[in-house]
């Protein structure tokens, strides 16, 4: 059975660019998050933690790694315009029945939003 996603989770769309698929990414905004108990350190000033964030893969909810919104990575990115049937199935069947609509909360190429763009 489908574990709930947590409250406030926000859900995100990544395409593999190679197939289309589209997986989803659930996160929870900052606000929502429980504060730290501790002080973390950010690093020495080197950029060595914005190197390793960068490293760092976006797991989606089937369990695959990306490199989504990385300015040399061309493989991955996030998108909020794709057909239903691009939608990976095992990201989909990783959510609740009640979650599951969530999923289809998207445009479409051909919606009337991505016509006045053009």
């Amino acid at each position: 059975m489908a574990k709930p996603l947590p409250e406030h989770a926000e859900l995100f769309f990544i395409e593999t660019v190679a197939t289309g698929v589209v997986h989803i990414e659930a996160r929870v905004p900052v606000w929502a998050r429980p504060r730290p108990t501790e002080t973390i350190r950010m690093g020495d000033g080197t950029g060595g933690m914005l190197a390793a964030v960068f490293q760092t893969p976006t797991v989606v909810r089937c369990g695959q790694r990306t490199f989504p919104g990385q300015p040399d990575e061309d493989r991955y990115r996030f998108t909020t315009c794709f057909l239903d049937e691009q939608l990976c199935g095992g990201c989909y069947r990783t959510l609740t029945p009640a979650e599951q609509e969530r999923a289809f909360e998207h445009d479409t190429p051909g919606d009337a939003g991505e016509l006045s763009e053009s």
